[in-house]
């Protein structure tokens, strides 16, 4: 199975700048301390490229790939590097680390074993919907990255809304699961953070580091952008609502959901909080 089949929520305006909101300091930190000015790395499942430009600051005499298996995003991405010399060493690439036989960039050659001294992808894992693919794809990353190297990966493990009157937890992160289960064994785990410690033993990296960060919206305007995108991705046409839609989410749950965002915004006791696995491994 491609990646291509797994990921459903589309990328209207609304998602990606969801997407683009994540830098390397808001979703990278914990590999900061590890990357070298000379490393090789690459960003699996890079979006719109605003952590992979991070990596290009960080390892300025370095090589920096991004690979994502949309073109529409990844023309997003290379218009941050475009005629910016300082990061002409900043790549970005169609690719997918499910494809049979190993990663392959822009439909050329297997990338060989060993090519980057950091490999590292954000949110990736619960887009990956059975433990087999779960399993190939980190195989695969530790594949592609060299002995002594580093895999890092950044994936929620649990997320939540304050206050809870206004069913949050039921109107958006409920449907929200529903809509990425579909497809998927009764019971699986949809975000799969914290198990990622114990796959990355069982696909044998020799060294495991296991932490935890936070992204918490509390701010007025940190709600207001984060229930303004909300209610952007389920207003009628986006293809997040029509992702909802195809789970059999009803329109009634939709717009009651649009109105407890706009109801939770308002709420200066309003906040929210997920929790992120932050895995490293050494090779």
């Amino acid at each position: 199975m491609s990646s291509t089949n797994c990921y459903t929520q589309g990328y209207s305006p609304a998602t990606l700048s969801s997407h683009s909101s994540r830098t390397i300091h808001s979703d990278a930190a914990f590999l900061i301390p590890h990357i070298k000015p000379t490393d090789r790395i690459l960003d699996v499942g890079c979006g719109p490229g605003t952590i992979t430009i991070g990596f290009g600051q960080l390892a300025p005499q370095g090589r920096v790939w991004g690979i994502d298996i949309s073109d529409h995003v990844l023309d997003q991405a290379r218009s941050l590097v475009a005629n910016n010399r300082d990061l002409d060493h900043v790549t970005f690439h169609k690719g997918d680390v499910l494809t049979p036989g190993g990663l392959k960039l822009n439909d050329g050659e297997v990338v060989k074993e060993g090519t980057f001294d950091v490999v590292f992808s954000s949110q990736l894992f619960p887009h990956l919907g059975t433990p087999e693919m779960r399993e190939g794809v980190l195989r695969e990353m530790r594949r592609l990255v060299k002995t002594g190297g580093i895999v890092a990966t950044r994936d929620a493990a649990e997320l939540g809304f304050y206050p809870k009157v206004y069913g949050l937890d039921r109107l958006w992160t409920g449907n929200m699961l529903r809509t990425l289960r579909m497809g998927r064994a009764e019971g699986e785990r949809v975000f799969p953070g914290g198990e990622m410690p114990g796959l990355y033993h069982r696909v044998g990296f020799r060294e495991v580091k296991v932490g935890a960060g936070t992204t918490v919206y509390g701010s007025r305007e940190e709600r207001a952008w984060f229930a303004g995108r909300n209610r952007e991705k389920l207003a009628v046409g986006d293809p997040y609502r029509e992702s909802w839609v195809r789970a059999g989410v009803d329109e009634g749950d939709i717009e009651e959901a649009t109105r407890a965002f706009k109801a939770w915004e308002e709420d200066d006791g309003g906040w929210y909080v997920a929790t992120q696995a932050e895995v490293l491994g050494w090779k």
